[in-house]
């Protein structure tokens, strides 16, 4: 895989202000679009996921469960998701479909909706960790000593252009 140089694809999304600020958004773009594709590669053929019938979108709702036991209002799923609450709320129909969250009313106050993980939902996110976690052990197993040393510098800013 080649790494994306200035001014290519997803690199003119990058802020373009000056100094530290740009080189940061610009080097924060490369490691999200890295990442991104090595998710999809790994994780997802076809739009689905290789160990199951969920979407990338059930998937990337799976992780905003920060903690596997504790149950979540649906504002806080969708600000660790990084998406509106409207597409949580629908991320998280269909996870409840599945089997993998349910949905609880607080004893507090009947107005407020809670989500948490089944039993199948922790073991989905598990399995999907493991697999994430050893692909990218396996990327990382291609690079000699000193290809890691110089990504890591770079993504550090500790290499200059």
């Amino acid at each position: 895989m080649r790494m994306r140089t200035q001014g290519e694809g997803p690199m003119n999304r990058a802020s373009k202000g000056v100094g530290a600020t740009g080189e940061i958004n610009d080097r924060m773009l490369v490691v999200k679009d890295f990442i991104d594709e090595f998710y999809n590669k790994t994780v997802f053929q076809n739009g689905k996921a290789t160990t199951s019938d969920l979407t990338p979108a059930q998937i990337k709702s799976l992780f905003a469960f920060k903690e596997d036991d504790r149950e979540y209002p649906i504002g806080e799923l969708g600000r660790n998701a990084r998406v509106k609450s409207s597409t949580i709320t629908d991320m998280i129909d269909r996870l409840e479909k599945e089997g993998i969250a349910e949905r609880l009313k607080d004893n507090g106050d009947r107005r407020v909706v809670k989500v948490r993980l089944t039993a199948r939902g922790r073991e989905v996110k598990r399995q999907f960790a493991v697999k994430m976690r050893s692909g990218i052990e396996q990327a990382f197993s291609k690079l000699s000593e000193s290809e890691k040393k110089a990504l890591l510098d770079h993504l550090k800013g500790h290499t200059r252009y």
